[in-house]
């Protein structure tokens, strides 16, 4: 028969290794709803259903410095730092600040750019490139 001892640290371990578990998948969704009011306040157009699953399987690592990204001082070029990934509302707020263009300008010229360039490049279907599809009415 277990200890008491051993029972209590085998619930531990689960509770641990489910905790870890948990955490790792929460912190990648795969659907983002992108409203940021705390920044636009209310907003006129619906919000955005980013489907970050698929821009992952889409774009190969070394591309997530298109979203993700920091300014390397030395060099001035962005650059992608993993595991120190964060929201683009992190950097980029209401207006503009020095060479960090405000989130909606971020928003929209990493989206839509990203997507016309795709579209003219590859000649392969992209993600939208217009207002209303991005802000769809529900």
């Amino acid at each position: 028969m277990a200890s008491k001892h051993s029972v209590v640290l085998s619930i531990v371990v689960v509770f641990i290794i489910c905790t870890v578990g948990w955490t790792a998948s929460a912190n990648q969704e795969d659907t983002y709803h992108l409203a940021n009011e705390d920044v636009f306040g209310k907003l006129r157009r619906p919000s955005v259903i980013f489907p970050h699953n698929i821009h992952d399987d889409t774009l190969a690592d070394e591309d997530c410095v298109i979203c993700h990204h920091e300014q390397d001082e030395d060099t001035g070029k962005l650059i992608y730092e993993e595991g120190e990934e964060q929201g683009c509302a992190e950097c980029h707020g209401t207006h503009k600040e020095g060479s960090s263009p405000a989130l909606r300008e971020a928003f929209h010229g990493s989206c839509t750019v990203c997507h016309r360039n795709i579209i003219k490049n590859n000649n392969l279907k992209a993600g939208p490139t217009t207002c209303g599809g991005c802000h769809q009415k529900k």
